[in-house]
């Protein structure tokens, strides 16, 4: 499942335009990633990309239950 998460967020890398997503761990239905926000290049604060990874993960991948960020 790790690398359909992977080819999701590569996906999305254009849309998210400069914030960075990293994928931390896939386990038991749960995606936890770290995303780093870079204000000064247009991209989506962190709230904004955990919402647009989340809803593509989730349905890209039903068996996705959670997606975290620490």
């Amino acid at each position: 499942m790790r690398d359909r998460v992977e080819a999701v967020i590569e996906k999305l890398r254009p849309a998210l335009a400069g914030t960075e997503v990293v994928l931390q761990d896939v386990r038991d239905g749960v995606v936890t990633l770290q995303i780093y926000a870079s204000g000064c290049h247009g991209g989506p604060p962190k709230e904004a990309a955990l919402n647009i990874v989340e809803e593509e993960l989730m349905e890209a991948i039903p068996e996705i239950t959670e997606v975290i960020a620490d």
